[in-house]
């Protein structure tokens, strides 16, 4: 076993440790480090200056050699990751239940044979009540998906272009790529968000701004630095400040990636010829450790954070502080006895490619496979205990796509206005609309049972996470959402002719929270509605339930010390406000009324479940099927509707 010769630069694992760290960070919790994830560009940077410094090197001095340039990379990258996956899809099989075992088996194979992002791109559920990414154990590794493709075709680039172009027009064809990756991402995101986010073409240019720096360095049009103290000062600030002021609600990637890239970029330039300060604190032992193992530690934290939010929901401080020393305790251990033992292995390509990827790859899918053919069982078909449990306990709740006569889109469209399944009641005429966004439509079944019982109908159409008001909503949607909502409101105007009453309700406590202007939006449309001698009904916010986890009971099974029926109302005191906002401003505008139905869900505690069983789908919405029930023979209901009381 050989060690690597080539030349370390300390400063460098400094900027691996930061980058991991800022991801970790970000992911145990979004609030502790909001710009937390451009850790994975920065990474990007580093990879690509690396690899393109080895690679302009070899290719000018005719020593470039594909063979050992792709062994290379399957030393460097491929043990760690494949171990990983075994044994997230292993540990899954006995975590998780069977249609997500089976999900977490698919993308163990497609991360084997280097297309995880390809699979999170064209298979990963992105609708509204889609289950959270955060528990995809392997969703991190689109990331090495990108790496691995981008490596299959720049050597090629690299190899054609080096010799026959001079260094300012090769490096003016780098920069050029750089701008026209990030443009794609800026343009296509609101369009194509999963395949902006996962894809190599809209993330080349990351890995291509280590490239430039790499080439400006190889050909001598600009040298590593002497000391220069205040632009490794700069860079370091840059970072920090986009690890703060960038956010998940930004358009990323896009233009503003260039941001984090080139300050990671000016940082490993900067960082040559370093004596200060900065610099010694930045290569203490601690933080080059942290450097050394950053690659392990990036492998082993999602599966580990998702693991644990499968069970658990979002982690306390306490639980934070032991996940975060239990990422770098598995990351040494991978790092230990899998990265640094086969990183330096020897033997011809053909071995090492069987011994590092072929015969890892087939376990993982034969594995995977396994897990599949139960039907996500994997070995705990062998249990009948386990499989009694779990139907006794399963929850059969669907989303609410799966109901033709609920409306509810990304993007309203003038067809969901001519469809008779949307309307409900005894009539298929009204003049009656429900509106609003998904907090809208879990009431379907609460005013389908009320229309049916007093002989009226309704039309409802709902425009997922997009706030039922007619000023601009791009304070309350992401960037992505913006052009689906705003679109989806100008067309519920052109409608509203055909309606006496309008229904409203919203996530008023959500988009108060992104802005504290909400409410008079909302009221502000109410009123132009009044204005046109419209009859308002407005309907209050329900209560919500942040820990709430419609598949609990049978999660218990498996998971210790998790009490589903124990769960505490969130932003209670919030909630309350805005509905008594909502309540005295529709008692002080005429034709407009007010009504909520939290004091029949809360008849015998607040609880997200009724004898033992779940009313609600997630944390904020009401389950479809209980919709219908909830108001049926309740005696706290009181609701007037064109002179009928039910």
């Amino acid at each position: 076993m050989e060690k690597d010769k080539r030349t370390y630069y300390s400063h460098i694992d400094s900027l691996r440790a930061i980058a991991v760290f800022t991801v970790i960070l970000f992911h145990i919790n979004h609030s502790y480090l909001p710009g937390g994830f451009i850790g994975v560009d920065i990474f990007f940077v580093i990879s690509g200056y690396l690899i393109s410094s080895q690679l302009f090197k070899s290719v000018s001095n005719n020593t470039f050699s594909i063979k050992e340039f792709y062994a290379r990379r399957i030393k460097r990258i491929l043990p760690a990751a494949l171990s990983v996956i075994v044994f997230t899809i292993v540990i899954a099989q006995f975590l998780y239940l069977p249609e997500d075992a089976i999900k977490v088996a698919e993308s163990g194979i497609w991360s084997a044979i280097s297309l995880p992002n390809v699979y999170f791109w064209k298979f990963q559920d992105t609708s509204y009540f889609a289950a959270s990414s955060y528990t995809t154990p392997l969703l991190h590794y689109w990331s090495l998906g990108v790496e691995e493709q981008f490596y299959l075709f720049w050597p090629l680039v690299v190899l054609i272009l080096l010799p026959r172009l001079n260094k300012f027009l090769f490096s003016i064809v780098i920069l050029a790529t750089i701008l026209i990756s990030a443009g794609i991402a800026q343009t296509l995101i609101s369009e194509h968000h999963s395949f902006v986010y996962y894809m190599l073409p809209t993330r080349a240019g990351e890995l291509l701004v280590g490239a430039l720096l790499a080439a400006l360095l190889h050909f001598n049009m600009i040298k590593k630095p002497t000391k220069n103290t205040p632009l490794l000062l700069l860079s370091l600030a840059g970072i920090v400040a986009s690890c703060v002021f960038i956010s998940s609600t930004d358009i990323f990637p896009g233009w503003l990636y260039l941001v984090p890239t080139s300050f990671a970029a000016l940082f490993i330039w900067s960082g040559f010829n370093q004596t200060s300060f900065t610099h010694k604190f930045l290569t203490i032992k601690p933080v080059l450790w942290l450097g050394k193992v950053s690659y392990s530690a990036y492998l082993v934290h999602w599966p580990l954070l998702a693991f644990y939010r499968y069970g658990y929901g979002e982690p306390s401080v306490f639980a934070s502080i032991v996940l975060f020393f239990t990422i770098l305790l598995l990351a040494f251990i991978n790092w230990k006895f899998i990265e640094e033992r086969f990183r330096y292995s020897s033997g011809t390509f053909s071995k090492l490619a069987f011994k590092q990827f072929i015969l890892p790859s087939i376990i993982i899918v034969t594995i995977a496979f396994a897990v599949i053919k139960t039907e996500g069982f994997g070995l705990r078909i062998l249990n009948d205990t386990y499989a009694t449990e779990l139907a006794s306990t399963r929850n059969h709740a669907v989303t609410t796509n799966k109901y033709d006569y609920i409306c509810q889109y990304w993007r309203l469209e003038e067809k969901h206005f001519n469809n008779s399944d949307c309307i409900i009641g005894d009539s298929k005429e009204t003049d009656v609309l429900l509106w609003g966004d998904s907090n809208a439509a879990h009431y379907i079944g609460v005013f389908g049972t009320i229309a049916k019982e007093q002989g009226w109908s309704f039309r409802n159409v709902s425009h997922a996470a997009c706030p039922p008001i007619f000023t601009d909503v791009k304070s309350f949607v992401k960037v992505n959402r913006y052009d689906d909502c705003a679109n989806s409101i100008e067309l519920v105007k052109t409608k509203l002719a055909q309606y006496k009453t309008i229904i409203v309700s919203a996530a008023y406590n959500h988009y108060q929270q992104l802005d504290s202007d909400f409410m008079s939006h909302f009221e502000s449309m109410v009123l132009e509605l009044n204005k046109a001698e419209k009859k308002v009904i407005i309907v209050g916010k329900a209560p919500v339930f942040k820990k709430f986890d419609r598949h609990c009971l049978s999660k218990t099974i498996i998971y210790p010390v998790k009490n589903c029926l124990n769960v505490q109302q969130s932003d209670k005191a919030e909630i309350d406000d805005i509905n008594r906002q909502l309540a005295t401003f529709a008692k002080n505008t005429e034709n407009v009324n007010y009504i909520d139905f939290n004091s029949i869900i809360c008849s015998n505690g607040c609880s997200p479940y009724r004898e033992g069983k779940p009313i609600y789908f997630d944390s904020s919405h009401i389950e479809t099927l209980s919709s219908w029930n909830i108001v049926r023979n309740s005696s706290n209901l009181n609701f007037t509707f064109e002179g009928r009381t039910l």
